[in-house]
């Protein structure tokens, strides 16, 4: 589909620094903030470098940096792109949680027990990567399956990146869901470690006090943005993480 030239409205730039890396976090901010969305298409170089004045070689070196961060497909003859939602499948350490409960034959459901915004500095001894002042979406949750709680979630959104967030039913949709289809995932800290369950762990999760959980901590990032961080605790005894590494055949 062509571009219609006289549309683009050049996103501003914040004169710091080489123009090159002007113009990489000016198109950045669009693509983390959600303005442009995962397949939105960007204009031609010639046509980004005639908006800022800037020679063709620079806005393609800026557009080679998203590239290698992740941010934008770049196709000879077909122009840029945002990059593709990324895939579950495609995140080494992702958790499916509503595939293994159905793969024990259960209905599942997603409940949302409470949701408030914070700012990050509430958050910052476990999500060191969060800026102390940028209001963050907290979400308590369970992955249930015949209504019954099998995983608890406690999950906070970078309102920054993901500024929609604030209006979305995740009952519906969950966030992992949602997030995945309109940030890539460019980047993944995922730590998995063994507790003992407090009283209300316990409660929730139809245990005995002090039986031993799992915990999955994960962060993730949209190039060096921080997006979400989750915390899932599973009972230790009814659950166990598989993973898989399949190198090429000589």
């Amino acid at each position: 589909m062509p571009i219609d030239e006289g549309s683009f409205e050049a996103p501003p730039l914040d004169g710091e620094g080489p123009l090159f890396k002007q113009i990489e976090r000016a198109i950045r901010n669009e693509i983390v903030s959600g303005r442009w969305p995962c397949g939105h298409r960007i204009p031609p170089e010639l046509q980004m470098a005639n908006a800022y004045n800037a020679a063709r070689s620079t806005v393609s070196k800026a557009m080679a940096r998203l590239s290698e961060a992740g941010l934008v497909d770049r196709k000879r003859r077909q122009g840029t792109t945002v990059a593709s939602p990324t895939e579950a499948h495609e995140v080494i350490g992702y958790l499916d949680v509503r595939q293994e409960i159905e793969r024990k034959g259960r209905r599942y459901n997603y409940r949302v027990l409470r949701s408030r915004t914070i700012k990050g500095r509430s958050i910052s001894e476990s999500w060191s990567s969060i800026p102390s002042e940028t209001p963050v979406l907290r979400l308590d949750a369970v992955h249930c399956g015949f209504d019954n709680p099998e995983v608890l979630e406690e999950r906070y959104i970078n309102l920054d990146a993901a500024p929609d967030a604030l209006g979305v039913n995740f009952e519906l949709e969950t966030p992992t869901t949602w997030l995945l289809m309109r940030l890539p995932c460019t980047r993944l800290r995922h730590t998995i470690r063994a507790a003992v369950a407090s009283v209300e762990q316990a409660k929730m999760l139809g245990v005995p006090e002090k039986s031993i959980v799992l915990i999955s901590l994960r962060q993730s990032w949209a190039a060096d943005v921080p997006v979400t961080f989750v915390k899932l605790t599973f009972p230790a005894d009814q659950n166990q993480f598989v993973g898989e590494f399949n190198p090429p055949q000589a």
